[in-house]
């Protein structure tokens, strides 16, 4: 059995890797006013284990058709950090799609 210090120790240690679900919205503002993605800015993009399966599933259940998503995230630095992905409900090959 842990005693309450370790239990608290512990949780501290987990809120401080829940930093990156922080958002700061006039930070995220004034990086949507500067536009930076106009020019070569991005250097990296880091994807959740979740995003990444469903979005995985959601290819391989599309066969030989395509298949369309989103992703939902956001910016940090030089970042684009993408913590969800949905799937779209369409199907279609080329430009052409059934809604």
């Amino acid at each position: 059995m842990t005693s309450t210090n370790e239990n608290l120790n512990n949780i501290q240690e987990i809120t401080s890797t829940d930093e990156i679900y922080a958002y700061d919205v006039n930070f995220q503002q004034s990086i949507l006013r500067n536009r930076p993605w106009l020019q070569n800015y991005f250097k990296r993009c880091k994807i959740s284990a979740l995003a990444l399966l469903k979005l995985v599933i959601h290819a391989r259940s599309g066969g030989t058709l395509e298949v369309m998503g989103m992703l939902l995230g956001k910016i940090d630095g030089e970042n684009m950090i993408i913590m969800d992905s949905f799937a779209l409900p369409v199907e279609g090959t080329g430009i052409i799609f059934n809604y």
